[in-house]
């Protein structure tokens, strides 16, 4: 009725300038509420959803947050099944009332069951002729939206000039034979380039092959594994290139899905990724791998799966062929061109953010994404330039994944050291998940999940390499008193491994790239250490198990609300969290906002482009403060798989001292020489180029040019350099043959900002867009609610999770030698006003109260 009534004019206007007050109280329990609403720009959406709270005549206490945009149950602590928006058993998962995306019945609403969204969660907008807009719950245009997070849209009349692809068992026979001869062949070959005359395998010492060990090799452990995959994964691009050739398949047919052929039955069949073995009643703890977390999509957001995307990739073939320039005759410019040519080392630092926020991103990037580099079959690093890195190889001498990056002879740094070619090996694949020919996919390495991957590892095998089975915490290497992360055994983990130096492992095989990100992986390793000790006291009856398991869950839930609490609004800014819905409940309240339809896993232009904005954030020098005075300056490039002064004292205090007080560099054009022409460089005087690799990269994965990506945010095109500003016209213009060219990574930190976070629209909104799929698609995801989530904490337990801070971690993981105090926002600069120096001491740093986990 209320919603009736606010669609009269007269009562609009009212709504509009005043504040209104609801008092709620639903059912008998007695625990009176009060909620207040303030009814700004998003007020129409809070009545459709009381109007369903009391259609469905909930049982509980119901309060509105204008904030997040939602409401929440306040369930009385001894009972959990009360209902909830979302306990209905049919939908498991699908909120029967909104879900923070209505559009609501004023402003821009949406018709036809169609739900108002940033355009970058509706990608299908980008080709439809009509769009229908509205506001977002942060006052911003979106787009009304009946696709949901596909790429394409539903087949309709307007589609009949397409063609739907079928099929036959003779054909696929024919593409099975196709494929695995094909295999046969490039395995032959393999073999022959191993033993040919030219070198091409890279040898330890140089550049490439630290880069190759740093992000792209994977763990003994599961190489076989990975290699299976990746090669299953070949077989299917092999067979649809087969069948394009011969049926006259278009690239967009490849774009829309049009070949929906279930491979599971066919001859094809072996090519399929294998379904987990699920339990019918969801597990209380989240699987190590990732799987079984969406009980109708099994393999969403587990290991060894495929990257999503935002849009369907530009390969030149519509497979697998990296795309070419759109002006007919010319070729994309050379990755270190654009390097050279277009960025710079201009330092500016940012005015609120320490070095923590850049190295924090770093350590989240290794929780959720891993791509890796194809191998020779017994793992050996492909060399894809001459061995005095002259020239390439030519093609007919070379492995198939090579993707060589070549250097022009004027090139101001690399032509002293006489290098014109940069290697760079193409990324692995991975089969489509609905098991389908099309267009080729990256492999995830890692869970897509923040479940604490880098912590624990991706596999059970990796996660009982570092369990120690004692009170269920993880080993460490004692020294000295201290704990550190235990020694790796892996002769290939750092430079050296010579006795007295020290390389660490962990859950993430890149732990010992950076000195600061081997100070992450120990504090997090020292805080699942010092909650079991706690656990273990509270509860003297719980086996080793019981306390790693609830040891680990509370640790990711700090993870989960240090990255959404504290991480996110610095980089994305409040605006997109409150766009976007991602803000983290408050109090003892539950989240609702699970949706079973939400596919979690990482997106493609997420990883190869947008959250590697974090590059261009590094500083290429660290200044290690003592009490005092500065004690050491460390170049990036010196301390790279050399971690062995982790080992000394004071270090570790010292360089947390550094992260949480020096700025981090602002995102732009600048990189430091550590990360252009030194990075991995491995005792050589000449390294490798990161600017370089990643738009390398984002080639190699398919990745649309950055226009494509402006339209998809909503965004006007780009029809001139100058576009991007003055001061980058005639740089762009210099390389790139047209502005509908440029790569995305480039694009997106040459952005104009808006002073909404660190970023600009394209990778803001896309960055946005990833988090809240990991939030909202992730069943186990800390604050559910327990119809959805079976391992759900209790409401007194979410009060206390919610107090996780960066800062608390740091004061209580540190060596307590020269770190005593610490800004109440690690993440922010101590002289932001409101986030001054406090005692670690203080409780004015929240810590959590664990006596809520007795039992």
């Amino acid at each position: 009725l209320v919603y009736k009534l606010l669609r009269f004019k007269f009562l609009q206007t009212i709504v509009q300038k005043l504040k209104l007050v609801i008092k709620i109280q639903l059912g008998s329990s007695g625990y009176p509420l009060v909620s207040v609403l303030k009814i700004h720009r998003m007020y129409w959406y809070l009545f459709p959803t009381l109007a369903s709270v009391l259609i469905q005549g909930h049982h509980g206490h119901v309060a509105m947050d204008h904030k997040l945009g939602r409401s929440h149950i306040y369930e009385s602590p001894e009972k959990y099944n009360i209902p909830s928006p979302h306990s209905n058993p049919n939908n498991d998962g699908e909120s029967p009332v909104p879900t923070g995306r209505s559009s609501g019945p004023f402003v821009g609403s949406c018709k036809g069951g169609a739900v108002c969204v940033p355009f970058v969660a509706c990608p299908a907008h980008v080709r439809s002729e009509e769009k229908e807009y509205c506001e977002t719950l942060g006052g911003r245009k979106g787009v009304c939206c009946t696709t949901g997070k596909n790429h394409t849209k539903p087949f309709t009349a307007k589609d009949r000039h397409h063609r739907f692809v079928n099929l036959d068992q003779a054909t696929l026979k024919s593409l099975n034979r196709k494929s695995k001869d094909e295999m046969d062949l490039l395995r032959a070959r393999e073999a022959k380039l191993l033993i040919s005359a030219e070198p091409t395998i890279l040898l330890p010492g140089s550049a490439s092959y630290s880069h190759f060990r740093n992000s792209r090799r994977f763990d003994h452990l599961d190489i076989t594994e990975v290699t299976d995959v990746a090669s299953r994964a070949l077989e299917i691009a092999i067979a649809t290139k087969a069948f394009k050739d011969r049926e006259g398949v278009s690239n967009l047919e490849l774009e829309m899905g049009m070949i929906q052929e279930d491979l599971r039955s066919t001859p094809l069949g072996h090519t399929c990724l294998l379904k987990p073995n699920c339990p019918e009643v969801p597990e209380k703890y989240r699987r190590i791998d990732g799987s079984c977390n969406n009980r109708y999509n099994s393999l969403w957001g587990a290991t060894r799966t495929p990257y999503s995307r935002l849009l369907p990739p530009s390969y030149d073939d519509g497979i697998w062929v990296p795309r070419t320039s759109q002006l007919p005759g010319h070729d994309l410019p050379s990755p270190r061109l654009i390097t050279s040519t277009v960025f710079n080392e201009n330092y500016a630092s940012n005015d609120k953010l320490t070095l923590l926020a850049m190295q924090f991103g770093q350590f989240l990037a290794h929780e959720i994404t891993q791509a890796l580099d194809f191998t020779y079959g017994n793992g050996s690093a492909i060399s894809c330039c001459s061995q005095d890195g002259l020239h390439s190889i030519a093609p007919e001498n070379r492995h198939f994944a090579c993707m060589p990056i070549e250097m022009s002879p004027s090139d101001g740094f690399f032509k002293i050291y006489k290098q014109g070619c940069m290697n760079f090996v193409r990324s692995v694949l991975a089969p489509r998940e609905d098991c389908t020919l099309g267009y080729a996919q990256q492999m995830n390495k890692v869970t897509h999940f923040i479940d604490g991957s880098v912590i624990y590892g991706s596999s059970p095998e990796q996660t009982g390499e570092l369990r120690s089975f004692e009170g269920g915490k993880l080993k460490v290497f004692k020294d000295f008193g201290r704990d550190l992360l235990p020694l790796s055994k892996d002769t290939d983990a750092c430079l050296t491994m010579e006795q007295g130096t020290a390389c660490f492992n962990s859950g993430d095989t890149r732990t010992n790239q950076m000195i600061t990100l081997v100070v992450m992986h120990t504090v997090f390793m020292r805080e699942h250490n010092r909650i079991a000790s706690i656990l273990e006291k509270l509860n003297p009856d719980w086996d080793d198990e019981q306390i790693f398991l609830e040891t680990r869950q509370i640790v990711i839930a700090e993870f989960q609300v240090i990255t959404y609490k504290e991480f996110l609004p610095a980089i994305i800014g409040d605006l997109a969290m409150e766009e976007f819905d991602i803000n983290l409940a408050e109090g003892n309240s539950y989240s609702y906002d699970y949706d079973k339809k939400i596919d979690p896993s990482i997106i493609n232009e997420f990883s190869a482009a947008a959250f590697r904005y974090g590059h261009s954030t590094i500083d290429g020098i660290l200044k290690i403060y003592g009490m005092k005075r500065m004690e050491q300056m460390i170049e990036i490039p010196e301390v790279m798989f050399y971690p062995s002064q982790m080992r000394k004292t004071k270090f570790l205090d010292m360089v947390l001292s550094t992260l949480t007080t020096e700025r981090m560099q602002d995102v732009d054009s600048s990189f430091p020489e550590a990360v252009t022409k030194y990075l991995f460089r491995a005792g050589m005087p000449f390294g490798v180029d990161l600017a370089a690799i990643n738009i390398q990269r984002g080639r190699d994965h398919g990745i649309r040019p950055y226009n494509d990506y402006r339209e998809l945010s909503g965004l006007p095109r780009f029809t001139q350099f100058s576009d991007f500003g003055p001061e980058y016209a005639d740089s762009l213009s210099t390389v790139y043959a047209s502005v509908d060219d440029i790569d995305l990574w480039v694009g997106g930190l040459l952005e104009p900002k808006d002073g909404q976070g660190i970023l600009g629209k394209v990778f803001r909104d896309m960055i946005a867009e990833q988090f809240s799929r990991l939030k909202k698609g992730d069943r186990y995801f800390f604050e559910n609610d327990p119809t959805i989530n079976p391992g759900h904490f209790t409401p007194e337990q979410l009060v206390e999770l919610r107090k996780a801070s960066m800062s608390r971690i740091i004061c209580d993981n540190n060596d307590h030698i020269l770190l005593r105090r610490q800004a109440k926002n690690a993440f922010k600069v101590p002289d932001v006003p409101g986030n001054e120096f406090l005692d670690c001491k203080s409780d004015a740093i929240p810590r959590m109260d664990l006596s809520y986990w007795s039992h």
